[in-house]
């Protein structure tokens, strides 16, 4: 498995790793020190590749999430960074004390059923199931860890997304709600004054929360009415049409010297003043989300095709967009009620197509 080497005047070890990987290491000018130095990292090599056990590392389960999460996080959206960060400050460090290594498959299942039992929905646990996943996967691959304990953690069923959407009624008691008048006391006029282009924008143009409040005004080409997301949930840049509800929000915001952006607000700030309209409004169960399936719901009841409504929504995946199939079958109801064939005709002798006969 290894052998010392003499070369140059110096001793060298020479081995292969717990990944077969050949390693060469210079040690000195001792012979015998060279051959203990080889006896243990052999030791090692065999402890790590049949128990699975990091000799050389201490590192607990949270100083290896920060190391872990500085290394990955820039490859990440700035959507995906925050909420990942929450995920691992509020569960994920709490959970799981002590060293890393000494987190087992065992350890990682019970922190599931846990999570479970405190009524966590589904989708936020397949999340940290998911962050679970890339934090020891990459243990590994950084050889802290030798074997993967998250490698076999399933993800569990989820329910069918949500496809909340607003009464017309209701669309005119929430902008009614977003006034800043209509809000007396309020301890942020400044976001208030905001919120209804903000919804208005929302509902026009299907965009999500982070896409609105990155969106600036470089983004935004007037004369062909269409915005560029240059940073996505999914990555890529994506175009989106803008309606003259959408240009008319976007008109009526004044230019600000401190910021470029048309809505200088955290998600935070913009969900806890959408959360207290909506109450406002006496409309229950709804969030800011809530607004793009909206947006989608009323394009698919006008008869937008899944594939038309799929690239306005930025869907990368067209299963995202079925969500909406039932409500097409509103708009394709109606378009079968509104063609009538043969009115007048006694339909008992209606005859065939292409025959003579009666059918």
């Amino acid at each position: 498995m290894g052998c010392v080497r003499r070369l140059k005047g110096s001793w060298w070890i020479d081995f292969r790793d717990a990944e077969g990987i050949r390693r060469r290491k210079r040690i000195g000018p001792d012979k015998r020190a060279a051959q203990d130095v080889l006896r243990s990292v052999l030791g090692q090599v065999v402890r790590r590749e049949h128990l699975g056990l990091v000799e050389d590392s201490t590192i607990g389960f949270g100083d290896f999430a920060e190391l872990w999460f500085k290394r990955v996080s820039g490859s990440f959206s700035p959507t995906t960074q925050a909420r990942w960060r929450v995920i691992l400050d509020h569960h994920l460090k709490p959970g799981f004390q002590g060293a890393r290594k000494s987190i087992t498959a065992g350890k990682l299942e019970e922190h599931v059923s846990d999570r479970v039992e405190a009524q966590a929905s589904p989708g936020s646990i397949n999340l940290e199931i998911t962050i679970l996943k890339h934090l020891f996967g990459r243990a590994v691959k950084w050889e802290y860890l030798a074997k993967d304990p998250a490698k076999d953690l399933r993800k569990l069923r989820e329910n069918p997304g949500r496809t909340r959407f607003l009464s017309e009624e209701e669309i005119e008691s929430l902008l009614a709600a977003c006034r800043p008048e209509s809000q007396p006391g309020a301890t942020s006029p400044l976001l208030l004054s905001y919120l209804r282009p903000l919804v208005l924008l929302a509902l026009n143009s299907g965009m999500r929360r982070g896409e609105i409040l990155g969106l600036t005004r470089r983004d935004v080409d007037w004369e062909n009415r269409v915005a560029t997301l240059r940073r996505t949930k999914n990555g890529d840049a994506r175009h989106v049409f803008l309606n003259e509800g959408a240009i008319s929000a976007l008109h009526g915001i004044p230019p600000r010297l401190d910021s470029d952006r048309f809505f200088p607000f955290t998600g935070e700030q913009v969900t806890m003043a959408f959360r207290r309209a909506c109450k406002r409004a006496g409309i229950p169960d709804f969030r800011f989300h809530d607004l793009r399936h909206t947006f989608a719901s009323y394009h698919a009841m006008a008869g937008i095709q899944a594939r038309g409504l799929q690239d306005l929504l930025g869907h990368r995946d067209g299963r995202m967009t079925t969500r909406y199939s039932h409500l097409s079958d509103v708009y394709l109801r109606s378009a079968v009620d509104q063609l009538k064939l043969g009115t007048g005709a006694d339909l008992g002798t209606r005859r065939a197509p292409g025959s003579g006969r009666v059918s």
